[in-house]
């Protein structure tokens, strides 16, 4: 009787123990997929940022930019067109990395080497629809740094509110904004018929036209 019960009680602790750390695994796993859904970064509208950068011996491709932002190019008064690329540090930029490596040590005003001139396309898009394109030649970087960013309504002790980011600032001898969206439906004839006001006299109102 009493075997039965020691056999009984080192089962019962033996389950416990099982138990405890089928929790712990199931807790991990929990805070595991919780962590990665944090790193996830929302964006309005689903909309994400793609690039293609176009080096002497490689493409690299990358969806890990989160702001995309244009300094100058649009107003053409400059010849060169800048931009800028932030995002989370990220395993997708290897080049680019390399690319910001070697300016430094060569220096930005000499790009004689491989990952001195490259071209960039940068695409606005959607569930693999682009909505913006943006193709840029002959670019460089100008600017190159790391930089943690904080919520500051986070206190140091939580999971959230940190980002370590790349910056990188790019100058460019080409610029061509492209309408991915326009083209595809001039290219399949539908192209609306509404009046414009350009089309007008100038005695002309928008009631007389339709008199």
């Amino acid at each position: 009787m009493t075997t039965t019960r020691k056999t009984f009680a080192v089962a019962s602790l033996f389950t416990v123990s099982l138990n405890a750390m089928f929790g712990i695994a199931t807790s991990q796993q929990q805070i595991s997929a919780e962590e990665n859904d944090e790193k996830q970064y929302p964006r309005a509208n689903d909309v994400e940022v793609h690039t293609e950068f176009t080096f002497r011996d490689a493409v690299e491709i990358s969806d890990g930019f989160q702001i995309y932002e244009q300094v100058s190019g649009f107003d053409r008064i400059n010849d060169s067109a800048v931009f800028k690329l932030t995002g989370a540090v990220d395993y997708d930029r290897m080049y680019l990395y390399e690319a910001a490596d070697m300016t430094f040590v060569r220096g930005v005003t000499n790009v004689q080497h491989d990952y001195g001139q490259f071209d960039v396309t940068v695409r606005l898009q959607k569930d693999g629809t682009a909505f913006r394109t943006f193709e840029y030649t002959d670019c460089s970087i100008i600017d190159y740094k790391v930089d943690t960013l904080t919520d500051k309504e986070e206190p140091w002790f939580t999971s959230k509110g940190f980002a370590t980011v790349d910056e990188f600032e790019f100058e460019c001898n080409g610029y061509a904004p492209v309408n991915p969206l326009f083209d595809s439906v001039v290219s399949a004839g539908n192209v609306a018929s509404t009046q414009s006001s350009m089309d007008l006299r100038d005695t002309q109102t928008w009631s007389d036209s339709y008199r």
